[in-house]
């Protein structure tokens, strides 16, 4: 392969944008397609150099390779991965950490890492001004900036994009990413040697599967509002676990509960509508390859504290010292837990990512479809109980490919579908 064309054609796309970042004739733009971001290449500029095959992680990631190359072993951890601690945090800034999706541990240390001149920007992403249902990716330089990208954006991304900027400038970056994003910045490191003295820490995000630019499209007419009349839309923040905040051009605001009561969207979410296929086939839900990796604290203890917490796992010596000099000046506030606690705060992803992927490729490679290779090897079981669950999976997430289907779904009132979530919750526990 000369080009990443026909990894696209294949399905195999993460839609991260590294290889738009990294293109050295700048050949390859990312566009939207059918509700997911996707490189569109410009054959007349294309030298057919293979540096965007190289460093794609949408059709082979070698994580044994890459965990030689960053830790130095492989992990004895299978559902985790390397690491040498594990916390749970937050935010000593109150503001931050309301006005977060958990914890707001992500914003406070970035921003404790510019102050202190450890970084020169922070690779972030934020929902654009001028387009306020599309993502927009860029390098943060100012507390301001930082605090703009804070929350989650329940839509693609194409944060690696910005490697392009990178690798004209000589200065030191932090960079905060899903775990496909990661895997793109760690192959790409390992094919354009300087990179890897310009992002000096990378911060990942635990991640059980995306949405696509169906799903808000999806949210946006079930409460009856035109997508020219959004001024700005928040997916987490307001307390945890959070709100999605709706601000329109008459300045009145809708607003919806994330999981909680009847009207919680996450709902429509988490039974896999709108999710990208791509995200099917991926097997890391905590972003194994970063220096830091953070999620939400979903533990018994946590489900009524509406400030926020996150757990938070070391995974470097770098990220370790860095978490602890943040604490030691008193920006973030960390305890430690066992890793234990964080499998237990990611159970149906864990179990999503790791155990069922097995049974889900080999579907999918059953019904035709390319997948991916990542030289690791799987948690298997081949159970009635395993395809079953996946069925249900894909199901539901090719179904929500068809206009159709989506136009039959807004008939659907919202409690329903934690009905349906319930089912698939209940094919995990039994």
């Amino acid at each position: 392969m000369k080009n990443i064309t026909s990894i696209v054609e294949k399905g195999l796309c993460t839609g991260c944008g590294t290889c738009a970042g990294i293109c050295p004739v700048d050949a390859i733009k990312m566009r939207v397609c059918k509700g997911i971001l996707i490189p569109e290449i410009d054959e007349n500029k294309c030298t057919q150099c293979g540096l965007c095959v190289k460093c794609c992680p949408g059709f082979f990631v070698d994580f044994k390779s890459l965990n030689l190359e960053i830790f130095g072993k492989q992990p004895k951890d299978r559902l985790l991965g390397n690491y040498l601690n594990c916390y749970i945090g937050y935010s000593n800034d109150k503001e931050i950490r309301f006005n977060s999706s958990s914890g707001g541990i992500i914003t406070q240390l970035l921003i404790f890492a510019l102050e202190n001149g450890l970084i020169d920007g922070a690779i972030v992403t934020r929902m654009r001004k001028d387009d306020p249902l599309k993502p927009e990716s860029f390098i943060a330089r100012t507390k301001k900036e930082i605090i703009s990208a804070s929350k989650s954006k329940y839509c693609p991304t194409s944060t690696n994009e910005v490697l392009k900027y990178v690798l004209k400038k000589n200065e030191k970056y932090a960079f905060v990413g899903l775990p496909c994003q990661i895997h793109g910045i760690r192959k790409a490191e390992r094919n354009i040697k300087d990179l890897r003295k310009k992002i000096i820490f990378h911060i990942g995000l635990f991640c059980s599967h995306n949405v696509s630019f169906y799903g808000t499209e999806f949210l946006l007419k079930k409460f009856g509002i035109s997508p020219d009349r959004v001024t700005k839309v928040a997916y987490r923040g307001t307390g945890w676990p959070g709100y999605m905040v709706i601000e329109l051009n008459d300045s009145s605001k809708l607003i919806v509960p994330y999981t909680r009561g009847f009207r919680a969207y996450w709902s429509v979410f988490s039974c896999f509508y709108f999710t990208p296929m791509r995200c099917l086939m991926c097997g890391d839900c905590t972003a194994e390859l970063a220096d830091i990796s953070v999620g939400d604290a979903w533990l018994p203890q946590f489900r009524k504290n509406n400030k926020g917490v996150s757990v938070v796992i070391a995974r470097t010596e770098y990220g370790d010292d860095f978490l602890n000099l943040a604490r030691s000046q008193k920006v973030v506030s960390l305890k430690p837990i066992t890793s234990d606690d964080i499998r237990k705060s990611q159970k149906e992803p864990l179990k999503f990512k790791k155990y069922d992927l097995a049974t889900r490729l080999n579907m999918l490679r059953t019904s035709g479809k390319d997948v991916p290779f990542f030289n690791v090897n799987f948690i298997s079981s081949e159970s009635f109980l395993y395809f079953l669950r996946n069925s249900f999976v894909l199901i539901n997430v090719k179904a929500s490919k068809k206009r159709t289907f989506r136009r039959l779904l807004l008939g659907v009132p919202l409690p329903f579908f934690r009905l349906f979530y319930g089912v698939y919750k209940f094919l995990c526990l039994i």
